[in-house]
């Protein structure tokens, strides 16, 4: 008897255990998958961390089913975002509430900018000085 022809008989005779199976390894892999890219993007918290001196341009909520703040400076586009993986960010409100359009702030920045049709994540202000 073949091995392939054993295994077939193995998951016919234990259908409970395939089926929980196929439902705990689906979704843990889906799971993974996605901080897999989000690792290798650097986007989500997982990318490199910097400081930069910048001015505000435009402050806008980029709403939907949760919203998020935006910064536009003249150094690029920022989000600011409550993380909970793999830095631990509860404080969103209180940065966005530091900001005001023309005035020049110290930011710590951790992330890449990455626009495609897949993701679209800016880098996360971190820290305002």
């Amino acid at each position: 008897m073949k091995i392939t022809e054993r295994f077939e008989e193995w998951f016919y005779d234990h259908p409970g255990i395939t089926i929980f199976g196929i439902l705990t390894i689906t979704p843990a892999a889906i799971i993974g998958s996605m901080f897999l890219l989000w690792y290798s993007l650097g986007v989500r918290g997982f990318g490199p961390e910097y400081v930069n001196t910048v001015t505000v341009q435009r402050l806008y909520v980029d709403g939907g089913s949760s919203s998020h703040y935006i910064v536009g400076t003249d150094k690029g586009v920022y989000e600011i975002d409550n993380i909970l993986f793999p830095i631990q960010l509860f404080n969103c409100d209180e940065l966005y509430s530091k900001l005001e359009v023309g005035k020049t702030y110290k930011v710590k920045v951790k992330g890449n900018k990455v626009t495609n049709w897949l993701v679209q994540q800016y880098p996360y202000i971190i820290e305002i000085e």
